[in-house]
């Protein structure tokens, strides 16, 4: 659950959550260190981080109310979105990031925001394999295969739609993070690979989240 006692410095170790890979952290930001100073990041940079900021992560039970809102009126935050940058560095946000941007002037590192615009067409690397052969490995602990449903849609390839086909027909993964499974299927649904990749076939609650993800006409 969120509370007004996270906070931490952009570019540190993450360590707020368990997740399978290693991250940094940007924009935790609470009343001990103040948002740092700077101007706001330009239209453009907003642009590419709004545009990246497509599905939450690690959404918990509780939400973080922001610190500089007036007080009954603050927007309310809940989950984390995760950036995979090309050069490897994973970074964690709270989903309370954009909020602080566009309404109370933050400026996330320039390292971040650099790698924004290179996220949509990122190659399999390692990461990506880590992430697809945790899902699949029915050894592992579930809810560790379930953390990384989302994050996994981060790779437009064959292989994720493969991982997350195979978590869409396994009982407990479906049970447990089908609505995750299908947002995370209908990412994929734009991509040549994925022709036949329709709501129809999929278990009741895979469906739901794939429904619920598509653009609304």
């Amino acid at each position: 659950m969120y509370n007004s006692s996270v906070e931490y410095p952009d570019l540190s170790p993450y360590t707020y959550y368990a997740f399978p890979l290693p991250m940094v952290n940007v924009g935790w930001l609470g009343t001990a260190r103040g948002i740092p100073a700077g101007p706001p990041p330009d239209a453009t940079a907003v642009q590419h981080l709004r545009a990246a900021s497509r599905r939450l992560s690690q959404v918990m039970l509780g939400v973080h109310h922001c610190d500089w809102c007036p007080r009954g009126a603050a927007y309310q935050g809940n989950g984390e979105y995760h950036y995979y940058a090309p050069d490897g560095t994973v970074y964690a946000a709270p989903e309370m990031l954009l909020h602080y941007v566009e309404a109370h002037g933050y400026h996330p590192p320039q390292v971040f925001l650099d790698c924004l615009p290179a996220l949509d067409d990122l190659p399999w690397d390692g990461r990506a394999d880590h992430l697809a052969t945790l899902l699949t490995d029915d050894t592992a602990d579930l809810e560790d295969r379930a953390s990384v449903i989302i994050d996994l849609a981060s790779w437009k390839d064959p292989r994720t739609l493969a991982a997350l086909l195979y978590a869409a027909h396994h009982d407990g993964l479906a049970g447990c993070a089908g609505g995750d499974i299908g947002m995370a299927l209908a990412a994929l649904q734009p991509c040549a690979f994925a022709p036949d990749l329709h709501a129809e076939p999929l278990p009741e609650w895979v469906r739901w989240g794939f429904e619920r993800a598509l653009p609304q006409p």
